[in-house]
Parts: structure tokens; C-alpha cells; sequence
């Protein structure tokens, strides 16, 4: 038995680490195609390029949906109740179906019930999985006819309602000794019928799962040969009585409010941001001039503690991985003496995004947390979130923009919510708890701007500074990925060679502290320096460090000193390298 269990723990661990190694290039794939997407008038190119995006997102939906059975194998899967408008979540369920129904030459129709409460408070993101997971079987198992979906309400208690939600389709229908084979994991029923349908067998056992999850449970009705009918009723608390109306109209009129061309604007908004990384806080302190946000700065727990005791703050972001004393010690002792006013929310950052990282942080006495490397968006939705009411408004880009210190190079775009950030995305309020990539840049931006070029005339506006093509030719010569350093800051120009001196200056500093580590055998020191190291090799675009750190951290954090040992001095003559190029370059 113990070997059984043994064996489904290591399998669905390495279901979910194959998940997060497949997902990262994914999404770098879907991101670039959205460029495509944005910016080309070929017709034929966009069609194309809208068949990569559909591919890609089926993709990434299988992808989720092995993520998400991990969790729940383990038993990490949360429901987390959040407001949300009623309209809004059937719009989206209806949007992710009916295209595929009619590409299928099925009719497709959705009933809803005109009276349902505006707007609920529950767990809407698994609601939509639930109802999303059975219409796509709907779809998949008909061959023609129709697909139907309803959706009423009626009255639990005084201030909640039952959604009553009724899948019903005239698909091939499950024989009836079948029946109790429906939620196995991996099981797909009259497997030589339904060999050419795609899957991973998973999407029902995910769906009663999440239902028991939330106090519900799934009815089947189904006739072989005819088709099969799915419901269930789930209690959700009532937020705002007022009836939807037409679902279509209302979704429409959110989606308007709620559109990708606006972003946070807080010139108020009293921020600490902790990290031992300079040119982290460099990057969050630029990027956040877009939102008129100008953030108070600490490099250390113990600067953290003595900006804590002397001023009040709305949100506090807190690195985790610290020298002499991490984030979590940093929050404790604050805790303990008093220093986080009321109403100060904590939010760790870290890169430790497992599954069962958030029980880790929430238990240490953080509000929340935003996993490494974190997007602008991301970052602009917690602070949506934990930002008192009325400290914060949304603009329209191109309205006051430059109120917010609008920094050269960077747009509003792409602030809207988020896309896919799995377990905490309430409408853009949820962190991503899925992706452990830590190999980028803490403080991420939006893809779109890793696809800055600069033209021939763009100049970097230093006296006797290089044309800034010449620039990034030669930094490319010399193997910088300077897409992914522009990138990182902001697609600014100036910014992106401030932050190369800074790289080259610190070069002895960093080498030396390594050194100190190494010498005394302090591994613990050594990793959390060689991390640094590792994320401002990739700031830069410095590939080969970042590589060679990123290896060495691996190293030392298992203790294995003769791989470290071995390996430093490549490290050394690599970074003095690149260092010596950007002196020569600036």
C-alpha cells in the first residue's frame, strides 16, 4: 500500500513539473502570435496566425487540465470565493463553446434564466472550469444535431441562491454499465468508438471533484445512441439582487468597462518593496511610473523593519529569498512588534510557486503572494486588489498618461486582465501559483514589449553613445539577448544601458561575495548571492552567466561543494567577460 501511494505521489509530482516545463514555452509561443495577431494587416498571415492561437490554447487547456488533477491528487486544489458579476462568467462560458459548435456544424443555445441575480459571490473561476469541461464533452461526443445550455436560479436561503446549470446534448450517450466508469482518472469510455477524439480522460473526474469541492454533486441521464443530459446546483451567496437581464447585453457592457486599454493609476498608494536585489528594485521603481506609483525602496529585512517602524504603509512587497534574514523572518518579527499598520496588506515574492505554496506563505502571516518572475499585469491586479478603495483609479491609455510618469518606450497595453494565471485569477485579482519559471527577471513586463526592436534612427541620448542599433548589433555579437534585456526594462532605452553599467560596476562586488561564500563554505550565502546573480545575468540578457548561475545555485543549494568548486571559476571568467564588453560598448 505504501508503495501504491509512494508511486501516485512521484507520478503526479511529475505530471505537474512536466505540466509547468511544457506550459512556459507555450505561452511564450501564444504571446509572440499575439504580436502577430496585433500588428499584421496580411490577411492571409492573420489566419494563420489565428489557427496557431486556437491550436495553442487547446494545448495549453490539456496542459491545465493535468495541472489541475496533480493539485487535486494532492489535495492543493482550493475553492476560492470572490466577487464576481454573473453576466460575466456565463459570457465567458458561452464564448469558450459556441465557436467550437459551429465549427462542428452543431446548434448551439444557451438559456438563462433572465432573472439571476447581477452579481454572486463564490468561486466563479471553477464554476466556469466545471460547466466549460462538460459543454466541451457535449461538443466532442456529438456528431450533429445540438447542443443546449441552461442556467436559472432559485432560492436557497435569505441571501443566496442555487445556480441550477443543465448540459444537454444529442451525442453518442454512454451505455449503461458505463456509467459508474465515468469519473475514473484517465478512463475514456468506448475507447475503439471514440479513438480519434482528442483528451487526457481527465475532465470528468476533475469536474466531480471540484463539485464535491463546492458542496455539489453531478446528475447524468443518458440513452446510448441519443445523447446525455449533465447537471448540477451549486448555493452561491447573493451580492447584488438586481436581475441580469439579457446575459448579452450586461457581459457586453462589463467587457467594455472592463476592456485591455486601461491601467491602474495610484499616485497615492504608499508602497515598500523589499529586495535584496538593487537592480530588481530598480525595475519595479520603473516600471511602476506608468501607475504614478513611487515606491519606497529597501534592500534588506533589516531596512524593511526601520522603514516599517517609521512610516505606514498600503502594501508591502516582501522577497522571500533573502541573505541574513528572509522574508518570512522580516514579516514575523514585524508582526511581532507591531510595525504593519492597519490595513497593510503583505504579498511575498518568491519563486517557490509549488503546489502547497500558498498554505506556506499564508500560514508565515503574508496577505498573499505573487510568484517570480512577476508580470506588470499581475502586479497591477494585486494592487487593484489590496490598495484601499478609492486610493486608485483605471485610465484609458493615452488620458493623463503622463500624470503617471509615463517612462520612454512603454505603453498602457496589455494591463487588462490577465490571461491564464491559473488558481488565483479572480477577474485579474489572483496570482498565479502554477508557473515555478524563476528563470527570468523578477519584475517581468508584458510580452509585448520583449518585442521592442529599435529602429536605425533611435538614439540612445548619452553624448558620444553609440546609435542604439549599432549598440544592441554589437551586444548581440557578443551572445546578450537584447530583446529580453530591453524588454525587462521597459523597452527603454536609457533605462536598458543604465542597467548594463550597473551589471558591469557590480561585477568585483558580486564576484567577491561569491567568493567570500565559497571560502568559508557557506552554501546557504552562496546560493541566495549566486540567484542574484543568475537574475541580473538575465536582466541584461546575459545568457551564459545566467546559464552558469543558474547551475551553480542548483549546486550549492544541495550542499554539492566539488561541482561548485569546479564550476566557479568559468562562472568568474565569464562575468568579467561580459563585463569588460559592456565597459568597452558604454
Amino acid at each position: 500500500a505504501e508503495t501504491a501511494l509512494s508511486a501516485g505521489k512521484a507520478k503526479s509530482r511529475f505530471l505537474a513539473q512536466m505540466s509547468h516545463e511544457i506550459r512556459t514555452p507555450i505561452n511564450a509561443v501564444l504571446g509572440m502570435n499575439e504580436m502577430i495577431l496585433r500588428e499584421s494587416e496580411d490577411s492571409s498571415i492573420r489566419e494563420y496566425a489565428g489557427n496557431i492561437h486556437s491550436a495553442g490554447k487547446n494545448l495549453l487547456g490539456l496542459i491545465n487540465t493535468i495541472l489541475d488533477f496533480s493539485k487535486i491528487e494532492e489535495g492543493k486544489m482550493e475553492i476560492i470565493p470572490v466577487r464576481y458579476e454573473t453576466a460575466a462568467m456565463v459570457g465567458d462560458v458561452i464564448n469558450s463553446i459556441s465557436q467550437r459548435a459551429e465549427d462542428k456544424g452543431l446548434t448551439f443555445e444557451a438559456h438563462i434564466d433572465k432573472d439571476l441575480p447581477s452579481v454572486l459571490y463564490g468561486d466563479d473561476i471553477r464554476i466556469l472550469q466545471v460547466i466549460s469541461n462538460l459543454l466541451t464533452n457535449a461538443v466532442k461526443y456529438t456528431k450533429e444535431g445540438r447542443v443546449d445550455l441552461f442556467i436559472s436560479g432559485k432560492k436557497a436561503k435569505e441571501d443566496s441562491v442555487l445556480l441550477c446549470v443543465r448540459v444537454k446534448d444529442t451525442g453518442i450517450g454512454i451505455k449503461e454499465e458505463d456509467l459508474s466508469r465515468l469519473f475514473d482518472s484517465f478512463t475514456r469510455l468506448d475507447e475503439t468508438r471514440n479513438r480519434n477524439i482528442e483528451g487526457t480522460g481527465l475532465g470528468m473526474a476533475i469536474v466531480t471533484r471540484l463539485l464535491d469541492m463546492m458542496g455539489s454533486k453531478l446528475s447524468v441521464t443518458s440513452q446510448y445512441g441519443e445523447g446525455s443530459e449533465f447537471s448540477f446546483e451549486v448555493e452561491q451567496t447573493v451580492l447584488e439582487s438586481e436581475p441580469i437581464g439579457n446575459y448579452e447585453e450586461r457581459a457586453k457592457q462589463i467587457a467594455e468597462r472592463n476592456e485591455n486599454d486601461t491601467y491602474l493609476y495610484a499616485p497615492k498608494a504608499r508602497l515598500l518593496v523589499v529586495d535584496d536585489n538593487e537592480l530588481n528594485l530598480k525595475v519595479i521603481k520603473n516600471l511602476l511610473k506608468l501607475n504614478g506609483i513611487n515606491p519606497t525602496l529597501a534592500d534588506s529585512g533589516q531596512e524593511a523593519l526601520e522603514d516599517l517602524k517609521n512610516n505606514e504603509y498600503d502594501v508591502v512587497l516582501l522577497d522571500h529569498m533573502m541573505p541574513h534574514m528572509d522574508g518570512i523572518e522580516t514579516l514575523q518579527k514585524a508582526r511581532k512588534e507591531g510595525l504593519i499598520n492597519e490595513g497593510c496588506s503583505v504579498i511575498a515574492l518568491t519563486a517557490n510557486a509549488v503546489v502547497g505554496a500558498r498554505e506556506q506563505y499564508l500560514a508565515a502571516g503574508f496577505d498573499d503572494y505573487l510568484s517570480k518572475p512577476v508580470e506588470v499585469k499581475a502586479l497591477e491586479h494585486s494592487l487593484s486588489r489590496y490598495l484601499p478603495e478609492g486610493i486608485y483609479e483605471f485610465r484609458k491609455k493615452g488620458d493623463d498618461a503622463g500624470k503617471g510618469g509615463k517612462a520612454k518606450g512603454m505603453t498602457a497595453e496589455g494591463n487588462g486582465p490577465a490571461d491564464d494565471k491559473s488558481d488565483l485569477s479572480d477577474n485579474g485579482k489572483r496570482a498565479d501559483i502554477s508557473s515555478d519559471n524563476e528563470e527570468i527577471l523578477e519584475f517581468e513586463p508584458d510580452e509585448e514589449i520583449l518585442e521592442f526592436s529599435a529602429g536605425e534612427g533611435d538614439v540612445i541620448e548619452d553624448k558620444g553613445s553609440p546609435d542604439a542599433g549599432d549598440l544592441l548589433k554589437k551586444l548581440e555579437e557578443n551572445s546578450f539577448l537584447t530583446n529580453e534585456g530591453l524588454g525587462y526594462c521597459g523597452g527603454d532605452e536609457e533605462f536598458y544601458k543604465e542597467v548594463l553599467n550597473d551589471y558591469a560596476a557590480d561585477c568585483e562586488k558580486r564576484l567577491s561575495e561569491l567568493e567570500d561564500a565559497r571560502g568559508r563554505e557557506d552554501w546557504e550565502n552562496y546560493s541566495i548571492k549566486v540567484h542574484a546573480l543568475k537574475s541580473v545575468s538575465k536582466s541584461v540578457g546575459c545568457d551564459k552567466v545566467f546559464q552558469m548561475a543558474k547551475e551553480l545555485e542548483e549546486a550549492s543549494k544541495e550542499g554539492r561543494a566539488e561541482a561548485v568548486n569546479n564550476e566557479h571559476g568559468h562562472l568568474a571568467e565569464e562575468y568579467k567577460k561580459a563585463a569588460a564588453v559592456i565597459r568597452n560598448l558604454l
